[in-house]
């Protein structure tokens, strides 16, 4: 049985090797054969990584933008619960809150650092702010629609047994229901939150791995910008897959 599972495993990663071996060496070839300036091999983006990893700049720049991402996303998760739960159980927040939050929604981030700057400076709280915007709107969606769509059986069944107080409905049914859907939006929110990070950094050039990013291009550095760049992504998926453990704890939810 362990062999027939073990085989099974081996023989779906395959086509991934494979895609991956075909993707590294046509990039490889690419960047010696062809225009290494543009696009270095692959060989040298790993040597260039290793460079600024080991007695470089990297280590001291990736924990300044995990400093930024832990707290603009701590604010974001705070802030889009909060207004998550208030606009998804009460229809006069909705109302009153939700062409506002519709309104920056749609607006690009991209166009809000002129004045993220001008109100905030370029110092930390500018940065918090850009990361705040960016992983805030995934967990205030998704915590609004779990809380909205709380199951009314559930309510009426709690409301039988003695829990009448909006307090105890919260805490009970309403919030226990939703967190399917909120650690989804948490798992959303953290890779948003990462790109915030990283645009945070590049337009703001205090810092981080984005401060990196602008000397390397500046440089025309293209092996060491592309190593710069890798962290990122990494970070993402990292973070994903770890609030995605996350949210498996809570699957039981979805019987319900």
């Amino acid at each position: 049985m362990r062999a027939d599972r073990w085989l099974l495993t081996r023989g779906s990663a395959l086509p991934h090797l494979a895609f991956a071996l075909a993707f590294f060496g046509a990039w490889e070839l690419y960047g010696r054969l062809v225009n290494p300036i543009l696009l270095p091999p692959i060989s040298a983006v790993a040597a260039g990584l290793i460079q600024i990893t080991f007695g470089g700049p990297l280590p001291a720049a990736l924990f300044t933008s995990l400093q930024l991402l832990v707290t603009g996303f701590s604010v974001a998760l705070g802030l889009g619960l909060l207004l998550g739960v208030l606009i998804g159980r009460y229809q006069v927040a909705n109302r009153t809150l939700g062409p506002f939050l519709n309104a920056l929604y749609a607006t690009p981030d991209i166009a809000l650092l002129p004045l993220i700057l001008v109100w905030f400076g370029f110092g930390m709280t500018g940065r918090v702010v850009v990361v705040l915007l960016a992983a805030f709107f995934p967990i205030m969606i998704n915590t609004y629609a779990g809380v909205r769509d709380a199951p009314a059986e559930l309510i009426e069944v709690a409301e039988s047994f003695g829990v009448h107080t909006e307090v105890g409905l919260l805490r009970n049914v309403v919030l226990p229901s939703a967190i399917p859907l909120i650690m989804a939006g948490v798992r959303l929110g953290i890779g948003r939150g990462v790109v915030g990070m990283a645009v945070a950094e590049v337009y703001l050039r205090l810092g981080g791995i984005g401060a990196l990013i602008v000397e390397y291009g500046a440089a025309f550095r293209i092996d060491l910008l592309l190593a710069a760049i890798i962290p990122l992504p990494l970070l993402g998926i990292v973070l994903t897959k770890v609030f995605a453990r996350i949210e498996h704890h809570f699957q039981y939810w979805r019987a319900v």
